[in-house]
């Protein structure tokens, strides 16, 4: 059974005019029909006083005292000229005639209710009820016969109900049909009437629901309609102009403000009081590695996993006051995240939610480290060679050295210590060059700046007995590059892998081109690089053995000149090695094709 508020309002409307009219049509025959039977009752007891009056002037007052049989043959008369029963009662209520009924069997009728109304008034008396002589309901009027102002007996006469019921069947039949008429005309005027005031609210309903399903262009169509209808339209389109205004309005807010929090560096992360996520940049799903579409609504805490942002979101909304604070966190590296943690307060100072706005310090942290190191390596590496100059020149000056052979000693120590600082201070000047400057790559063959430096190389891996094994493509593709600096690069990575491969080593030596890029690898069968060291042998001053490096006249910076000079190429240098089975460096190199 449908529920009452779910139906809609059009057949809300229909059920109620139903419901009216069917409860005028109800009432109105209730009115009709009890009005109408009155009415012929009443006439019916006009009627029956009248033949009363009429046979009363007709009886005898010694018929009455002598039982006289003539009763019963005026009864009979008066019966069939008015088709009414007539019944003759003496003052004892014996029954004297009867038109209908054998006085014999009929019993004392002193107690009949209109007996008893006529004895009691000396007037009249009426009732209906069911006849059992007669076997249906009538109207009885019974009325006093006088003598000398004493009641002698009772004239009763009484007519059945069925003529009255005939009559109001017939009443009822002609009102129903006038009644089914005018029903059927006014549901119609009544259906025409709530189509009228319902058809509009539909379609304010389904413009609405449009509108609601983002069609912010619907618009309701004002001239159809009348004046009360026509003025809901009219403040409708006003309220749906409006809202297309303020939705545009903030559409291209939130657009601005999204890519403003997109293009941010900095990380920014909207709780509500809650602490439960409402917006997440970019930037910031990058900095906590997660993905924003999986986190928002969720608590924090639990999708972040750390306690330490808990605890000062919810101190900065405890003190209503920013607070600034550096945190670590891992997943799965470990970061170093600037946080700013900000409470939003409402008018009346109550919080209303909270922003973190997160900065990723990582790689300044790296960066200060770097210098850190750099500064120490560059003091360490220059304090040793000034070291041993100053002692050797203080040794000099001071004592009397007289011994020329000795003197020469310490003078070509002091000279190989300037030697190996000024090659530093070379290679440190070098790499800052190619640190700053944009260099102009220009068209050249790889081939032939490989082939210089093998011939360069070549007599001190001689030396040491190393076998060089080439497999270098034919028909390499010029390549885009800075000659002078390839060279140095490819001098550099030689003469690390000569020096760190044993006497009577292999050194292999592969060129290839795939596509646009042309591929060089140098694989030596040395010392290796631990797994731990391999990350930072790039980095300026660092050595995986120092005291070994230094016995090989490195300064630590090679390498770090290498990655720099490949950078500027648009690649990057790679290297893979297992400790104790040897190196291998490889890079490529953009082919004039590519670009």
């Amino acid at each position: 059974m449908l529920k009452w508020n779910k139906i809609g309002i059009k057949n809300r409307l229909s059920v109620i005019f139903i419901v009216i009219q069917l409860l005028i049509i109800g009432l109105s025959f209730y009115y009709f029909s009890i009005n109408h039977r009155e009415f012929y009752l009443e006439q019916e007891k006009i009627s029956l006083e009248h033949y009363s009056q009429l046979m009363l002037n007709n009886i005898e007052e010694s018929e009455i005292k002598n039982f006289s049989p003539n009763l019963e043959e005026k009864a009979a008369d008066w019966s069939d000229d008015s088709e009414t029963r007539i019944t003759i009662i003496a003052a004892d209520g014996r029954v004297l005639a009867d038109s209908h009924y054998e006085i014999s069997e009929m019993d004392n009728h002193r107690n009949r209710p209109e007996v008893v109304q006529a004895v009691r008034s000396n007037d009249f008396g009426n009732e209906i009820r069911y006849s059992e002589t007669i076997g249906e309901k009538m109207l009885y009027y019974a009325v006093p016969i006088n003598s000398d102002g004493e009641i002698i007996g009772i004239l009763r006469t009484a007519r059945p109900l069925s003529f009255i019921r005939g009559v109001l069947v017939e009443d009822i039949k002609s009102y129903l049909f006038f009644f089914v008429i005018l029903a059927f005309i006014t549901i119609i005027l009544g259906w025409r009437l709530t189509y009228s005031i319902v058809k509009p609210l539909e379609t304010v309903t389904e413009t609405a629901e449009k509108i609601s399903e983002g069609d912010l262009t619907q618009r309701i169509p004002v001239r159809k309609y009348n004046s009360e209808i026509e003025k809901l339209a009219r403040m409708f389109n006003y309220m749906a102009d409006e809202l297309e205004d303020k939705v545009t309005e903030i559409s291209q807010e939130k657009n601005r403000i999204e890519a403003i929090l997109e293009s941010m560096v900095d990380g920014v992360i909207a709780v509500d009081r809650d602490g439960e996520i409402t917006l997440i940049n970019p930037a910031a799903s990058r900095i906590f590695n997660i993905e924003a579409e999986k986190i928002e609504g969720k608590d924090l805490l639990t999708t972040l996993f750390s306690h330490r942002i808990e605890m000062y979101l919810q101190r900065a909304f405890d003190t209503k006051k920013s607070i600034k604070r550096e945190i670590k966190y891992k997943n799965p590296e470990q970061k170093i995240i600037q946080a700013t943690f900000i409470p939003l307060l409402d008018e009346e100072d109550k919080i209303t939610g909270g922003v973190i706005v997160l900065t990723d310090i990582t790689e300044l942290r790296k960066l200060e480290t770097v210098r850190n190191d750099f500064v120490a390596n560059v003091s360490h590496e220059l304090r040793t060679p000034l070291t041993s100059i100053v002692g050797y020149l203080d040794t000099l000056l001071e004592s009397d050295v007289e011994d020329p052979e000795i003197r020469n000693k310490f003078l070509k120590i002091i000279k190989e210590e300037a030697d190996r600082l000024s090659i530093l201070i070379k290679d440190l000047l070098n790499l800052s060059e190619i640190e700053s400057h944009t260099f102009d790559l220009k068209p050249g063959s790889f081939k032939n700046v490989l082939n210089k430096v093998i011939k360069l190389m070549e007599k001190n891996a001689e030396k040491k007995e190393i076998e060089l094994q080439f497999e270098i493509a034919d028909d390499l593709s010029p390549v885009y590059m800075v000659r002078e600096q390839i060279k140095q690069v490819l001098i550099n990575l030689f003469d690390n892998a000569i020096k760190y491969t044993p006497r009577a080593g292999k050194i292999k030596i592969t060129v290839r081109q795939v596509d646009d890029k042309v591929y060089f690898s140098i694989k030596d069968n040395g010392m290796g690089i631990p797994q731990a060291d391999q990350e930072r042998i790039f980095e300026r001053f660092y050595r995986v053995d120092k005291a070994r490096s230094r016995a090989f006249g490195g300064t630590g910076i090679g390498l770090s000149i290498v990655r720099n000079i490949i950078k500027q190429h648009g690649s990057e240098i790679q290297v893979k090695s297992r400790e104790g089975e040897g190196s291998e460096f490889y890079f490529y190199l953009n082919t004039v094709e590519s670009q």
